[in-house]
């Protein structure tokens, strides 16, 4: 019984530290692009529907772009400058 918990403990530190890594985040963008220039941006729809994802996950991934992207001052449009 002692070993069991002897060995618990740093299985359960392990846990602990391994939930605590960050995730990498990669951005790959033409750094001569001047993305001041546009003011409007869409979805790519067929994009949207091929992933392979919940309805539910796919409109919070959606909700969170579209609040970046008004935090930007880009809008929403039928006739984007950015798809």
């Amino acid at each position: 019984m002692k070993k069991i918990k002897l060995l618990a403990l740093p299985v359960m530190a392990m846990l602990l530290f391994a939930s605590c890594i960050s995730v990498r985040v990669a951005a790959d963008y033409d750094q001569e692009t001047d993305f001041q220039m546009y003011n409007s941006y869409a979805f790519y729809k067929t994009g949207i529907d091929k992933a392979q994802i919940s309805d539910l996950d796919k409109k919070r991934i959606l909700k969170a772009i579209d609040a970046d992207m008004a935090s930007k001052g880009y809008v929403k449009s039928k006739t984007p400058d950015l798809l």
